[in-house]
């Protein structure tokens, strides 16, 4: 049966989903459009006894003003995006991570193990840190096809590409989740409001462990599922020349090293020796790890953030580097897959301002409060965020513009901001499942469009929707 719907939903999305830009220029013209409306209605009025065109006028000027502003709001957040993505990727690439995985491609023995093995990796490695599950998921996905190709194993390289992309299924209910770790930072934007809530509250809870646990348990066996029995239906696609086993030796080779022996060249200038000297990094390294070993050490291993988690994976990155310019290179390299995220960022920012300053994320929201109890409160919110996430990609931007209603309403109604908080996740990280905007970096990596791996997903997501509902009205 899942084969069938599967399959089903591959032709669906093929036919009628338009290229991510193209969605987020679509979102951005509706979302202004709508705002326009919003402050038209709602809006504060031009001048007592104005004329309703006077009104539509400073609607239209008023939305414009928000795109504008929105389109630069979230600059510092994108910046630690592209920063999460880089550096997952250069770990997942460097020697010693990249011959693990190497190790690792070889595991699987036939199609159905191969897609069940990069599921589970890419759910754990996901729940663990998005940035560096993504990378590492889609990395292996391209090594597993690499391996299976070579020993005569035909597997369904699409849906292999959706196993690697479950990495963003569970992410927003682990240790990198956008919402819970920002209200678990002090002077966070809600704190005078809510306080800082501990992600024992939130992430750490037995619902939201056993919940993981659960999906991680299920979700791989779903993937491996839809796995087509005709092999006339299986896709095969030759990965890049540039495989996981090949780039450490062409990234990690220093200057002045012979490409074709692996000697080091006799001629090497002091500029050469000072790049290859090892020392800057390990140097930079080792004092990083002491001030993030004390960071942990005073603030406790539960107060990790954005720039927690981007400094670790720094200073761990060089490391694992011989020198400093192999290091360089990897980066610049890894930066290709950020491509969509650059670019696309921005109109989301824009679509994020627009919701929430003319009020249409408030009405959206509170079309579903309006039914919600001190009980259901975190079910309507886990709804309401699925709606919102087709506007707003970004866990931390649609944190933004639902946080803030979603919380006051759990003031009034007596319900915990914790649970409150992940319902807001569990929308955010379900609707990764239909929203494309966070495969773009695997996407890069394999090779493969979002129409190829979305019907799929779409597939997961008819499955883990109503365990995430039902979670949310258990006690928290």
């Amino acid at each position: 049966m899942l084969e069938r719907l599967g399959a089903s939903a591959d032709r669906l999305v093929r036919r009628v989903m338009p290229d991510p830009f193209v969605l987020v220029l679509a979102l951005t013209a509706l979302t202004w459009a709508a705002s326009v409306a919003m402050l038209a209605r709602y809006g504060a009025p031009v001048s007592a006894g104005a004329p309703a065109p006077l009104a539509l006028t400073a609607a239209v000027v008023s939305a414009s003003e928000m795109l504008f502003k929105g389109f630069s709001d979230l600059l510092t957040f994108a910046m630690q995006m592209v920063l999460i993505v880089v550096t997952g990727e250069t770990i997942a690439s460097s020697p010693p991570v990249a011959k693990a995985i190497r190790r690792a491609a070889m595991i699987p023995k036939t199609q159905g193990g191969a897609l069940w093995f990069v599921s589970t990796a890419a759910l754990a490695l996901g729940w663990l840190h998005w940035g560096f599950g993504l990378m590492t998921a889609a990395m292996l996905a391209r090594e597993v096809a690499r391996t299976c190709r070579e020993r005569g194993v035909r597997v369904h390289y699409p849906l292999l590409g959706t196993a690697a992309y479950m990495s963003m299924l569970l992410w927003h209910a682990g240790t990198s989740a956008s919402a819970p770790l920002l209200i678990n930072t002090p002077g966070h934007f809600l704190s005078a409001q809510i306080g800082v809530i501990p992600l024992s509250q939130t992430v750490f809870t037995p619902v939201n462990v056993g919940l993981c646990a659960l999906l991680l348990l299920l979700i791989p066996w779903v993937v491996r599922a839809m796995a087509p029995s005709d092999p006339a239906m299986i896709r095969e696609v030759e990965p890049e020349p540039t495989a996981v086993a090949d780039a450490p030796a062409a990234r990690d080779r220093a200057p002045g090293e012979d490409a074709a022996t692996g000697q080091e060249s006799t001629a090497r200038t002091i500029a050469e020796r000072l790049d290859a000297f090892r020392g800057w990094q390990l140097a930079v390294s080792a004092v990083g790890l002491v001030a993030l070993g004390h960071y942990v050490w005073t603030k406790g291993a539960l107060a990790i953030n954005h720039n927690v988690l981007n400094f670790a994976f720094v200073i761990v990155g060089m490391a694992l580097y011989r020198t400093p310019v192999a290091y360089a290179k990897a980066i610049s390299q890894s930066v290709r897959g950020t491509a969509g995220v650059v670019l696309q960022f921005p109109f989301y920012g824009a679509i994020m301002v627009m919701m929430r300053d003319s009020g249409l994320g408030h009405a959206i929201a509170g079309v579903f409060i309006a039914f919600a109890s001190a009980r259901t409160l975190p079910f309507y919110t886990f709804l309401a965020s699925l709606v919102t996430k087709l506007f707003v990609p970004s866990g931390g931007g649609e944190w933004a513009v639902e946080g803030p209603v979603m919380l006051e309403a759990a003031r009034r109604l007596g319900t915990p901001y914790g649970a409150t908080t992940m319902g807001v996740a569990y929308g955010n990280m379900a609707g990764n499942m239909f929203q494309p905007f966070w495969a773009l970096p695997l996407l890069g990596l394999l090779g493969l469009r979002a129409k190829d791996i979305m019907g799929y997903s779409l597939v997961v997501f008819l499955v883990a929707a109503p365990l995430l509902g039902i979670a949310l009205l258990l006690p928290w």
